[in-house]
């Protein structure tokens, strides 16, 4: 374990609660905090321009903001995961069509030798005429 380790070891243990013996394992990570911060102190801002004192109401107020603020993370992060699951559905919906046809093709041309004849072939116009030419094999 290197250093750094050992000091994160050390700081969840400290967060721990006394007497419990579990260190705290992982620790979300903050997102928008500017944006948060920014609504907390257009509460504060508020009160301030008018010449009033902070009150105990305030705490309340702040609360409340930063509920909605954490629900309108939850909405975004779940419909960022919707759109990453829905993603994942076409490409692999994409993928089993492509290997159908693919298959398809395959079994057509054992099938009907005419098809893999045509299949096989370019077509090419020879004399004013569009015929049909075997494929130079690279």
């Amino acid at each position: 374990m290197g250093v750094v380790g050992a000091a994160l070891r050390g700081f969840g243990k400290a967060l721990a609660k006394k007497g419990d013996g579990k260190a705290i394992k992982s620790v979300p990570i903050a997102k928008r905090l500017t944006d948060r911060r920014k609504d907390t102190e257009k509460l504060f801002k508020t009160r301030q321009d008018a010449g009033a004192k902070p009150i105990k109401g305030m705490a309340a107020a702040v609360k409340s903001t930063s509920a909605a603020n954490t629900k309108y993370d939850k909405a975004v992060k779940a419909r960022k995961d919707y759109n990453k699951n829905l993603k994942r559905k076409v490409i692999g919906g994409a993928g089993a069509a492509i290997t159908g046809v693919v298959g398809a093709n395959e079994g057509a041309k054992r099938k009907w030798p005419k098809y893999k004849k045509f299949v096989e072939s370019d077509i090419k116009t020879v004399d004013g005429k569009l015929k049909i030419v075997p494929k130079k094999k690279k």
